[in-house]
């Protein structure tokens, strides 16, 4: 027996007897049982390590499965080791047991310093494993933007926390690192809570000395604007297919005012108005618009987006982004434009109804990917949902805007920094 076999031997057996010691008082909770796998968590193996978060997961395959390293071999029961970086949202993978049918076919090791973390695919085995063990970690406050209340940012979106469905609730409801906020329902903005008085006053703009560059600078409640690693926009290019679920709104409730609040113009909406994501029920707040695009589909900029900005009750945020090309006028824009304000201002009750839907495009088919908000204070661990299919505007209709909010109003794209994009 050579060096290299007895090395790889001594390194199977302690693997083996991690897991076999592991499992005397292993406590599994069902995370996600579907047609395809079924999730399980040790939770008495969960345990604190330097500044990440460790768990003993299994994944039971309803049909054999294929390993890369080993295509000759299929398994049918993974047991892995996961690291959670949890104020970072990401996770690694440090070892990886395949069984088929209570026989071991493959396992593999890496230390946890050595090993890469990523941010998990929304809805995959590790990101609901996460949310799980990540759920325990304090919540921070969001601020965002609104004319309406003391706050001066425009909330974008925000991702929530999971729960699992046992022994608690399913893995969807309470999404890891939530940036909580309280919801302010006579204003249908997200009131920031954590904020000294007065550091939510601070001036941001999107041009010169206060312009994107130099918002970290402005306040220290801004830094995540340049020290973020999941920041928005960005520019979609390369993206993974997955089973994503099929966009479930109830979009049926009228606009009740609209309002310039000096960085965008804002349509508030009356409640009633639903998104359907991860097992919660979003309320739609407000739409907002952002002249050119934000975000970018294949490196192309459109003349105007949309963003519609949904708050459940615990102030996790969800936001749903559409993109409009320059063609015929749109209906809906038409009748708000019919009382849109050109200085910034109270808001203004409208005289004509407008709902939701005729905002949106025929083909709901759409992009899913995590971000933060596009303004300050750049908060991250946020959800975006951003339609595929456009829909027209009229030069007229996208000048008027521009008219009315005197500037540019989209934040410069940001960096991937390994951030994944489904489909």
């Amino acid at each position: 027996m050579n060096v290299d076999t007895m090395k790889r031997l001594i390194a199977l057996f302690i693997l083996c007897f991690a897991v076999c010691n592991n499992s005397q008082a292993a406590q599994w909770v069902k995370l996600s049982d579907n047609n395809i796998e079924k999730i399980m968590l040790d939770k008495q193996s969960i345990l604190q390590q330097d500044k990440y978060k460790r768990a003993w997961v299994k994944v039971e395959y309803k049909t054999p499965q294929k390993n890369p390293e080993t295509i000759d071999k299929q398994y049918n029961l993974s047991k892995l080791l996961w690291f959670f970086d949890c104020s970072a949202q990401k996770s690694a993978t440090s070892q990886v047991f395949q069984y088929l049918n209570s026989e071991l076919v493959y396992s593999a090791g890496i230390d946890s310093k050595s090993a890469e973390f990523i941010e998990p695919v929304p809805e995959t085995d590790m990101d609901i494993a996460m949310r799980y063990v990540c759920q325990a970690e304090k919540p921070t406050v969001v601020a965002v933007e609104s004319k309406a209340t003391v706050s001066k940012t425009t909330p974008e979106t925000q991702k929530g926390t999971t729960k699992p469905e046992a022994p608690a609730k399913t893995a969807a409801e309470k999404p890891t690192d939530t940036k909580t906020a309280a919801v302010t329902a006579k204003s249908a903005t997200i009131k920031p809570a954590n904020i000294k008085k007065g550091d939510n006053k601070t001036h941001w703009a999107y041009e010169g000395k206060e312009g994107p560059e130099n918002w970290a600078k402005l306040s220290p409640e801004f830094a995540t604007c340049d020290a973020g690693r999941n920041q928005s926009p960005i520019n979609i290019d390369d993206s993974i297919h997955a089973a994503i679920k099929p966009l479930k709104a109830i979009q049926k409730f009228p606009a009740k005012d609209i309002l310039n609040n000096g960085h965008t113009v804002q349509i508030n909406f009356k409640e009633g108005n639903m998104l359907a994501l991860d097992n919660a029920a979003f309320q739609m707040k407000h739409v907002h618009f952002h002249a050119p695009s934000e975000n970018t589909i294949h490196g192309k900029s459109f003349p105007l987006e949309a963003q519609f900005v949904h708050a459940d009750a615990k102030g996790n945020l969800a936001v749903i982004g559409v993109m409009f090309t320059e063609g015929k006028a749109n209906p809906a824009l038409a009748k708000l434009w019919e009382q849109l304000p050109e200085v910034e201002g109270e808001p203004i009750a409208l005289k004509t109804r407008v709902i939701p839907s005729e905002f949106m495009p025929d083909n709901k088919s759409y992009y899913r990917f995590s971000g933060s908000l596009t303004t300050p204070p750049c908060s991250e661990g946020v959800r975006w949902l951003l339609m595929k299919n456009p829909i027209t505007a009229s030069k007229e209709q996208i000048d008027a805007f521009k008219k009315a909010v005197h500037h540019s109003n989209n934040r410069p794209i940001q960096a991937l920094n390994g951030r994944v994009i489904i489909e």
